[in-house]
């Protein structure tokens, strides 16, 4: 039986080192020459089943794969788009719909998760408790529901100490500058006192170390340390995936562990080994009551009530404003405003004639509550017949023997003289009436007077009640225009049948009467061209009046220019009318 001694000695036998030299090449290439030559023959033949064997010895051809899997997508979505969407059509369609179920399924999952962590008692205690105990809320929930959790994950190298990669539990959590800043910040002391070496020269270790809101786990291998954050009670288990991670990794990241410089680009396809270190156990449910949200409730069904009240009233307050449009079709009421003011009042804004309707009793009519209507009434006179009727009757009121006939275009009765040349005059001045003697025309007055000597009374307070008719006259023109218009043209003939009895009466009682006729315009255009405007309109309305019978030397048309009134509107652009009269002096003969 040979010795150790002569094993070692054949070994370096130099005959043998020769006979090898010639059988396999300097470099064994001969050996390596025929293996290359069917290489592909050979691995075609096993590689599946090496795979497939790797694979289920220890899951890692999955791992190592994933990222290039991952990659070459990514690849091919940069820069073949037209043949991967075509590769996708036909499973897009199923796809989107699983997402959408399970994005809608997580949704109703995170509501109730909501709903019952922060709308109930329990949910309130936990943040009063969370509060008290000076942490996050989150955290305080998580070591409450969970037995325990790894939340973040972080590999870190070990002669430099330089963070290569992390993984957090809630991808959320790892956008939380604070928390990573603390953890880093825990780890970077952590590494310094778990590798700095003893007196002996030999390297101390520590495995956890406790802080105030979770536990840091250390896993150390040669070249990097895996660290992970854990809430809660950990079991031995978790410490076992970190050590099973840690050497999985130094075997699929020696060369980048070994050559590394600060860049760690290399490292980013490592979150599949650093996922299964992400790992948690929930707290046995089966006997906990389950809480129900109570208060959730009562707060939707308030918010509920509240809802249907307040879609309610706006409803109610709604159909207020519309009835309330509607009397805009009411004559002698015009409507300005009528909005909705919240829920519980309408603005309402009218001009109102004295003879139109009363608002409130047009409300009422509508049953529409006075007290929800905020009104705003402002008069103002209409012109619309049905309004000018009812002027008109209020008028005939002090007129007994007077009534409006049926078609509301003349009055029919009797009156005294003294009546009749009365209701002359209040026809004349009651808005909307443009005719006053077309009215009085049907008439009867039952004591017409034959003035003589001794009634010269009489025929005075006549010739006074003229004067004031023609006096209040008015006749207006268009802007720069001395055209007659068809409601002045109606005016001068009432004017001249009144001017003819006037100098009828004056020729009775002596007196001298004369017409002054005085032609006006507004402040538009210079001072000059409305003088020549105003003369203009007085010289059109003499000669009508001397074509229906008025002698000329009784008629004096003068102008006046602008009549600036700034409130006056159209009414600066007008003909009025002044009677003069004189006693006739005596002639006697020489």
């Amino acid at each position: 039986m040979p010795t150790q001694g002569s094993s070692n000695e054949s070994e370096h036998d130099p005959q043998l080192d020769e006979l090898r030299k010639i059988l396999f090449g300097e470099e064994n290439q001969h050996i390596t020459g025929a293996i290359r030559q069917n290489a592909r023959q050979i691995v075609s033949d096993v590689f599946s089943e090496a795979l497939k064997d790797r694979q289920d010895r220890d899951g890692s051809v999955k791992k190592v794969m994933t990222p290039l899997v991952d990659k070459s997508v990514e690849y091919s979505v940069a820069n073949r788009k037209e043949q991967f969407v075509g590769y996708l059509y036909p499973i897009v369609g199923s796809v989107v719909r699983k997402s959408v179920t399970a994005f809608l399924t997580e949704f109703i999952e995170r509501t109730n998760q909501l709903l019952e962590n922060s709308l109930t008692i329990k949910g309130l205690s936990w943040r009063f408790k969370a509060r008290q105990a000076g942490v996050p809320y989150a955290n305080y929930v998580a070591s409450q529901t969970f037995n325990y959790r790894v939340e973040q994950v972080f590999l870190i190298h070990r002669e430099t100490g330089l963070l290569l990669n992390s993984l957090a539990y809630n991808q959320q959590s790892s956008a939380d500058a604070d928390l990573i800043s603390s953890m880093l910040t825990a780890i970077n002391d952590f590494v310094s006192d778990s590798f700095k070496p003893n007196a002996d020269g030999n390297e101390q270790g520590l495995d956890i170390v406790k802080t105030d809101d979770f536990t840091l786990v250390l896993k150390a291998g040669p070249r990097a340390v895996l660290v992970a954050a854990v809430t809660g009670n950990m079991p031995q288990r978790v410490a076992d995936q970190l050590q099973l991670t840690i050497e999985e990794i130094h075997t699929l990241y020696e060369g980048p562990l070994a050559t590394f410089n600060g860049d760690t680009s290399a490292f980013t396809d490592c979150d599949q080994q650093l996922t299964d270190c992400l790992v948690s156990e929930l707290k046995d449910q089966a006997t906990v009551k389950k809480s129900k949200p109570w208060m959730a409730w009562c707060i939707l069904i308030l918010l509920a009530c509240g809802t249907s009240f307040y879609a309610y009233k706006l409803w109610l307050m709604q159909g207020y404003v519309n009835q309330v449009q509607t009397l805009q079709q009411e004559p002698g009421i015009m409507l300005i405003r009528a909005q909705r003011d919240g829920i519980q009042q309408v603005i309402l804004d009218v001009l109102r004639d004295p003879n139109a309707q009363p608002i409130n009793t047009w409300l009422a009519s509508r049953e529409i509550p006075a007290e929800v209507i905020n009104l705003t009434e402002k008069s103002f006179l209409s012109l619309e017949s049905q309004i000018v009727r009812a002027r008109l009757r209020g008028l005939l009121s002090n007129y007994p023997g007077i009534a409006l006939t049926d078609d509301g275009n003349t009055l029919a009765g009797e009156l005294t003289q003294q009546q009749h040349h009365a209701l002359s005059a209040d026809l004349a001045q009651l808005p909307g009436v443009t005719d006053p003697q077309s009215l009085l025309a049907t008439i009867q007055v039952s004591d017409r007077p034959t003035l003589a000597l001794d009634t010269k009374d009489s025929a005075m307070t006549l010739i006074k009640l003229k004067v004031s008719q023609i006096n209040s006259t008015s006749v207006e023109f268009a802007s720069n225009s001395t055209q007659l218009s068809p409601l002045g043209i109606q005016s001068l003939t009432s004017l001249a049948s009144n001017a003819k009895e006037l100098l009828s009466l004056a020729e009775q009682v002596k007196l001298d009467v004369n017409f002054i006729i005085i032609g006006a315009s507004d402040a538009k255009g210079s001072q000059s061209y409305n003088e020549v405007l105003s003369i203009k309109r007085a010289q059109t309305v003499k000669n009508t009046l001397q074509e229906y019978g008025l002698p000329s030397d009784k008629l004096n048309a003068i102008g006046v220019g602008i009549i600036d009134v700034p409130d006056a509107g159209n009414g600066a652009r007008k003909v009025l009318f002044n009677v003069i009269t004189t006693q006739v002096s005596a002639v006697t003969d020489s």
